[in-house]
């Protein structure tokens, strides 16, 4: 099988980089009989792409142009076949971003519907990208993988996609992500400035996040923890900025190898998200037996089961009292995320979505 896979997202730092990325490497490893062309665009960082894509160990076909004059291009006019750029391959697989046409079958994955569901958090270009873009999707994917079932069921009662060409495969956690021993905690929360016990937060800083109601709530949960530090960690999105608030910290983006340690020390992980397509923080907290309290909204109780705190993110009272959980039955719900995260591997999502592939290539020699 030769199988084309836009790895145009992977060098952004987002949920769906780390998905590219690691499902393309599973696939490889897993499939090595495979042929895999990556392919993607960028103006400025296309020399990224080309160095992921050799170190994935797939064949680049990278363009030297920016994504802006791709998503016109594609989603737009819905010119110039992907087969110009890859060659002729078995299969092609898009995502997020640009939809291309192609005579070839496609497989196409759907991480969220955002900007559908809350259109005030994304601004008009991007609104306007993704409707293109899923609507090719729509007309032209043999199948579409959704990362979780809460998705599938917007792809079907939004945009009205019959339900047998949706498949729903979740998203892996690495291995790196792991308890960690004190020495390795202590190293980190140094670096960090954290000076006493603390729970931890990761996402984008941006309102459908929901961080200006944990800090609220934070406020409340220190009233029986005084001491207790809140770390926010994340790029700066959009929004309203924060207020400096007594035991808040943001120190803005964190590098992937400081977060096993911070999973690791922290009292409790939070995230009061109002919405999440998968969730990938939540998961790699608990593959590092971190106690868990999150939003019980959309694919997020998929994702913790019944290993984690799950709370109304519209209370404020209802993110504090989740949170104190979360710290009190701290030691059982270690063992519990240990348990549920294991169940949630990248290897186990290329098998499945090897599997779509061949299932798209047979429907074809009917």
């Amino acid at each position: 099988m030769k199988i084309a896979i836009d790895i145009s997202q992977a060098i952004y730092g987002t949920g769906v980089s780390v998905y590219t990325k690691n499902l393309a490497a599973s696939l490889i490893k897993l499939y090595p009989e495979d042929e895999y062309i990556l392919f993607g665009g960028s103006f400025r960082r296309s020399q990224e792409l080309v160095t992921l894509a050799k170190k994935l160990k797939g064949i680049p076909k990278i363009y030297h142009l920016p994504p802006s004059l791709m998503d016109f291009i594609w989603n737009s006019l819905h010119i110039l076949p992907v087969e110009k750029l890859v060659g002729q391959v078995d299969l092609i697989h898009t995502s997020d971003w640009t939809e291309p046409p192609s005579r070839l079958p496609k497989v196409t994955t759907v991480h969220d519907l955002i900007p559908f569901k809350f259109p005030q958090t994304t601004t008009e270009s991007i609104r306007n990208t993704h409707k293109k873009r899923l609507a090719w999707v729509m007309r032209e994917s043999a199948k579409i993988i959704s990362v979780s079932q809460s998705t599938k069921e917007d792809l079907i009662s939004i945009l009205k996609i019959p339900e047998d060409k949706i498949v729903v495969i979740p998203e892996g956690v690495e291995d790196r992500y792991c308890p960690q021993s004190v020495d390795v905690q202590e190293l980190v929360k140094k670096r960090y400035g954290i000076n006493e016990d603390f729970i931890f937060s990761l996402s984008t800083l941006e309102p459908r996040k929901n961080q200006a109601r944990l800090i609220k709530a934070f406020k409340i949960v220190r009233k029986e923890y005084p001491n207790l530090q809140l770390i926010i960690g994340g790029r700066t999105g959009w929004g309203e900025i924060l207020e400096p608030t007594e035991g808040v910290s943001l120190p803005g983006f964190i590098p992937d190898a400081d977060l096993p340690g911070l999973f690791s020390g922290c009292l409790a992980f939070v995230l009061p998200s109002i919405y999440e397509g998968f969730g990938l923080p939540p998961l790699q907290a608990m593959a590092c037996g971190a106690a868990v309290a999150v939003s019980d909204v959309s694919s997020l109780p998929e994702v913790v089961g019944e290993a984690g705190v799950l709370f109304d993110p519209e209370s404020i009272e209802s993110i504090a009292a989740g949170i104190i959980k979360a710290i009190q039955d701290r030691s059982e719900l270690r063992q519990k995320s240990l348990v549920q995260a294991s169940k949630f591997t990248w290897e186990k999502a290329a098998e499945e979505t090897h599997r779509v592939y061949e299932q798209v290539l047979a429907l074809k020699k009917i």
